[in-house]
């Protein structure tokens, strides 16, 4: 994401103590921070730390167990949004609420959630999220601060269980049902049976002295 210039939280991998703070200006160098590691799914591996001191406890914890870790700055928010595309195609978004006083918006972890219409500013900026992942069906996480949207991560194996979802073609509500029948035609359609040029940049020539 940072590479691609996309708009997302600061974040820095993080493997062993001499790089905590290094990591932690690059982030702003605020508590709490939030640490995930880098597999995980449904809300596991991700965690609020609230000081240095509980943060180092925790990274050596982790590291014994022998997890690659990434630190992130902590943005309040009271909902994110999944958006699931497909080949290119947004097909369907749903808001996931913030629950009780867990931090994470998880579905399986208990959020509620609602149909959620992406703006024009959030269809462009998942698409871009999306085209840079390189995958075929993919769900977005966004979260939106002041007015400014950020990207969370792109799962590459998303889950549909965090229904009613907002469709958009055509516009309407969606159950978990919906979205699998809707993802299920369009891959036993031969006419998708396409291979697509993936975008490319530049290779830049450096010398290291």
């Amino acid at each position: 994401l940072e590479q691609n210039q996309i708009s997302s939280p600061r974040t820095a991998f993080i493997n062993n103590e001499d790089s905590i703070a290094i990591a932690l200006d690059k982030i702003g160098g605020q508590f709490p921070v939030i640490v995930k590691t880098i597999t995980g799914a449904e809300g596991i591996g991700v965690m609020k730390i609230e000081s240095e001191e509980s943060l180092k406890s925790v990274l050596q914890t982790l590291w014994k167990q022998e997890a690659e870790v990434i630190i992130q700055e902590y943005i309040e928010i009271k909902y994110d949004v999944r958006t699931l595309v497909l080949d290119g195609k947004i097909i369907a978004s749903v808001k996931r609420i913030k629950g009780g006083k867990d931090f994470r918006t998880n579905k399986a972890l208990g959020s509620d959630t609602a149909p959620y219409k992406l703006s024009k500013a959030e269809k462009e900026l998942v698409t871009k999220a999306y085209k840079m992942s390189g995958c075929y069906f993919a769900g977005v996480d966004h979260i939106t601060n002041k007015g400014t949207h950020y990207i969370l991560e792109v799962n590459g194996s998303p889950g549909s269980g965090a229904e009613p979802y907002q469709g958009y073609d055509p516009s309407k509500e969606l159950s978990s049902d919906n979205l699998i029948n809707i993802v299920l035609d369009h891959i036993l359609n031969r006419e998708n049976w396409k291979f697509t040029a993936k975008e490319i940049g530049f290779v830049e020539y450096i010398t290291i002295d």
